[in-house]
């Protein structure tokens, strides 16, 4: 029987997935604090999110390291054992897109001009969202797994859709921020070549997201 697939393994990939998807959402929150203590120029509370962030970014690394030692060489899986994996990696790359954004925020304390600031908080909620967004999908695939049902089928490809979403209105405030940055006369160039950088690194978290939903619709392909 199909819906009992994963129970013929010594451990379902998607116990790790979840897991990994988690520490992605736990990321969230993190992730906002840590732009807000940055914009109150709050170097303490900064650093604590970041390095929490920090953390929870190893942690993804050491369930991802997991998941890969128990797909054994000959595994039966009901989908492409390197989907799963390419999967894995963009989930992965999520939780490094977000650290790397923490990463490069903490190398400078650059004053970003008060028309600007609007924006910049409405691409971090946009990328919030993105983070939580994942979790919803590895749930919904699990049970897709489990039962093969077109109904937890459709579900997979909702929450997909939902992180297209999240993709493309983050994408639009991305260029925005980008343009505005590039023509504004900052004192520094520096501080020019951090903003464009840190909204890079912002858009990479997005990103990441999208592709490994695409990756779950090649998974979930009938």
């Amino acid at each position: 029987m199909r819906s009992a697939f994963f129970s013929i393994f010594r451990k379902s990939p998607f116990e790790g997935l979840l897991r990994h998807a988690e520490i992605v959402r736990e990321v969230a929150p993190l992730f906002r604090m840590a732009f807000i203590s940055y914009l109150d120029e709050s170097r303490a509370d900064f650093e604590k999110y970041h390095n929490k962030v920090t953390l929870l970014e190893s942690e993804g690394d050491a369930v991802k390291r997991n998941i890969r030692g128990h797909l054994p060489r000959g595994i039966l899986l009901p989908m492409d054992k390197f989907q799963l994996l390419w999967y894995l990696r963009e989930q992965d790359k999520i939780l490094d897109a977000a650290q790397d954004s923490l990463h490069w925020l903490s190398y400078r304390q650059t004053h970003i001009p008060d028309e600007f600031v609007d924006d910049l908080l409405l691409l971090v909620d946009k990328i919030t969202s993105v983070l939580k967004s994942v979790h919803p999908m590895v749930a919904a695939a699990e049970s897709y797994f489990q039962s093969f049902s077109e109904n937890h089928r459709a579900m997979v490809k909702s929450t997909i859709k939902q992180i297209r979403e999240y993709e493309f209105e983050s994408d639009q405030v991305e260029r925005k921020l980008l343009s505005d940055f590039l023509n504004y006369p900052f004192d520094n160039p520096t501080s020019a070549f951090h903003l464009v950088r840190l909204v890079e690194y912002m858009g990479d978290i997005s990103n990441h997201a999208q592709n490994a939903g695409d990756m779950m619709r090649a998974m979930i392909a009938r």
